[in-house]
């Protein structure tokens, strides 16, 4: 399948997807299941292998956070990746006019290949996965781009990499409240334990949900092989 698609914005191309495979949730099958997935760490410094922009031939990369989607549909689960050089069967990889011609990957797959050894790792680069339902990514996410803007050397602002073709996204909740940009509640990996921005739980007054934040032990037990009651997963509160 063909999405539009950005680079260097991939919670941007995960809500394009988003909204436009969430319809089949409306006429699929009542096991079918979307998830956004931010990925990161307290330290913001998350390695990830298998990635496009990397020079290295084991395609690592080093990101400060990565968003991917995982779909599960009859008790079988996979991932998409804007950014993997993981391909499906007969798909090939291409970016022409803003799109990128993907398909999803069988998620034990992915994960080997994507994330390896995760326990010889220094505690600042363990990952971290913030998981939140479809639905309510659609509704709260809200991104005015100002994170990819840097001064250059006459004090102007100028984006890191071009904005996309697309508007700046405000999901109907956010804009609601008026909040124009927080994507920092998403990436923010702190523990479920109230340790959250000092904003976020301000912001959820309005009905704004962030999912919930797991170790990759945990990620892996909920989404890997037979994954269980998935009706719960990605709405903390």
């Amino acid at each position: 399948m063909e999405l539009p698609y950005a680079s260097c914005y991939c919670e941007e191309n995960i809500y394009k997807a988003c909204k436009t495979l969430h319809s089949d949730l409306k006429t699929a099958s009542p096991d079918y299941f979307l998830f956004v997935v931010f990925i990161s760490s307290p330290t913001r410094a998350v390695p990830l292998f298998c990635q496009r922009s990397s020079r290295r031939q084991d395609g690592l990369v080093i990101w400060d956070y990565h968003v991917v989607l995982v779909k599960v549909l009859n008790d079988k689960t996979h991932v998409l990746d804007f950014d993997t050089i993981i391909q499906a069967d007969n798909v090939q990889l291409n970016v022409r006019d803003g799109l990128r011609r993907v398909d999803f990957i069988q998620f034990d797959e992915y994960a080997e290949l994507t994330f390896r050894h995760s326990w010889s790792l220094p505690e600042n680069f363990r990952r971290r996965f913030r998981v939140i339902s479809a639905q309510d990514y659609l509704s709260s996410f809200a991104s005015d781009r100002s994170h990819m803007l840097v001064l250059d050397e006459s004090g102007q602002s100028v984006y890191v990499k071009a904005p996309p073709p697309w508007p700046p996204i405000c999901g109907p909740i956010a804009c609601t409240a008026g909040i124009l940009m927080n994507i920092d509640n998403f990436i923010c990996m702190a523990d479920n334990d109230g340790n959250k921005l000092n904003d976020q739980h301000g912001l959820e007054a309005y009905g704004m949900r962030f999912g919930e934040v797991l170790t990759e032990e945990q990620f892996l037990d909920r989404f890997s092989a037979s994954p269980g009651d998935m009706h719960n997963i990605g709405h903390h509160e």
